[in-house]
């Protein structure tokens, strides 16, 4: 069972404000099934699906889901290369994602969603305290105002259209990682704009569109300070002056302060309710930058450096997987992502498609919505003589 660390020893000397990052003190860590067992950086969220107008259901809270989702490391699989047992993880993430559309107009929609949900590693990687310890994620609250831009009409009706959205989100630290380094919370804002484009049209089996989404989202991060603190922790440490105070700062290395994500995702209808999904992505961290200085001790002044790591921090991910709809009650989705910083401990740049954190995941997602339209018969959408109806969701 892993074990929590000991204390460490109180430095003999003033430490610098900055220290070289580590895996562990690194903003937007190497992924692990305690944040996410999939480790996708762009899962698809309520506030980001947009529905087809053929969707069965026409309630207001449509796109509310609940998902079970399981994650495990490649190598754990015996794919790829053989690596320390701490990367070799699997885990359960169980995330209920509430949704609501406030304005619900044909070309005009405003939707806001949450994301609450837990964590549970089932293997022995020390990544929790206790074996099996289940965590709180950070709780997500989106908003999302999208407009229909153009839509192709006559025989291809629907078949090409473009649509631009405005995403605003809201991170609460309420994971244990979060809460006790003094983050307060993070807010992010972001364009979309998504592209429908006719292959094969509606009436074939197959391959009859396809979707692709380009996203851009900023995020800033506030916090108690720009290096990870615990309120209460007390460590002794000597002060520019020479004296020793107590301090709660865990880290000398800067949190991702801010960050630019940019995102491509395809989607592409294979054969029936089949569908195939793929995204990338480059997450660009920015931390603060140190200054150096001078510290006082009782032999005289001691010089120090500023910032010691890279203040900026590039992270990439790729995701493709396969989803399918059973009876549009239960969508499952099997995939494989990479997500990882793209500048290894080595120094050397990271293959973009496979690193040692690489995860195989399988999502069961319950539509919510759906299955209430099913029990009560309400919020179906009467069928128009000679209308096709969607054969299952694609996010566009």
């Amino acid at each position: 069972m892993a074990a929590q660390p000991a204390e460490p020893a109180p430095p003999a000397e003033p430490p610098p404000p900055a220290e070289p990052p580590s895996p562990a003190q690194t903003p937007g860590p190497e992924p692990g099934p305690i944040t996410s067992p999939a480790v996708r950086w762009s899962q698809g969220t309520a506030a980001d699906a947009v529905l087809e107008e053929e969707e069965e259901t026409t309630l207001r809270w449509r796109g509310s889901t609940f998902t079970w989702n399981q994650g495990a490391s490649t190598t754990l699989l015996g794919v790829g290369g053989e690596y320390i047992p701490a990367d070799q993880v699997y885990g359960w993430d169980f995330t209920f994602r509430p949704n609501f559309y406030v304005l619900d107009r044909p070309k005009d929609k405003v939707s806001v969603s949450a994301e609450i949900g837990w964590v549970t590693e089932l293997t022995n990687s020390d990544i929790t305290t206790y074996y099996r310890e289940p965590q709180f994620k950070d709780i997500a609250l989106n908003g999302r105002y999208s407009r229909e831009l153009w839509e192709s009409g006559g025989a291809d009706r629907g078949a090409y259209k473009t649509d631009a959205a405005m995403r605003l989100r809201l991170i609460l630290p309420t994971s244990p990682a979060s809460w006790n380094s003094g983050k307060y919370f993070t807010v992010s804002v972001g364009p979309q704009l998504i592209q429908k484009v006719k292959l094969l049209g509606a009436k074939a089996d197959g391959l009859n569109h396809v979707t692709a989404t380009l996203g851009v989202s900023y995020s800033h991060l506030f916090s108690d300070s720009y290096t990870p603190v615990r309120e209460g922790l007390g460590r002794p440490r000597m002060t520019p002056s020479g004296e020793v105070a107590p301090d709660d700062q865990l880290t000398g290395t800067s949190l991702a302060m801010d960050r630019l994500a940019t995102s491509l995702q395809v989607d592409l209808p294979l054969y029936q309710d089949l569908s195939l999904g793929t995204s990338f992505a480059l997450l660009s961290d920015f931390k603060h930058e140190f200054e150096g200085g001078c510290a006082e001790t009782a032999t005289g002044c001691a010089p120090y450096e500023g910032s010691q790591g890279p203040t900026y921090v590039p992270q990439t991910s790729f995701d493709v997987s396969l989803n399918y709809p059973v009876f549009e009650v239960v969508d499952l989705t099997l995939g494989y992502n990479n997500s990882n910083l793209q500048i290894g401990l080595d120094g050397r740049r990271r293959n973009f498609f496979y690193s040692p954190t690489a995860q195989f995941y399988l999502d069961i997602t319950a539509n919510l919505d759906v299955i209430y339209s099913k029990v009560s018969g309400r919020g179906k959408k009467v069928e128009k003589p000679g209308t096709a109806s969607a054969a299952s969701r694609l996010p566009l």
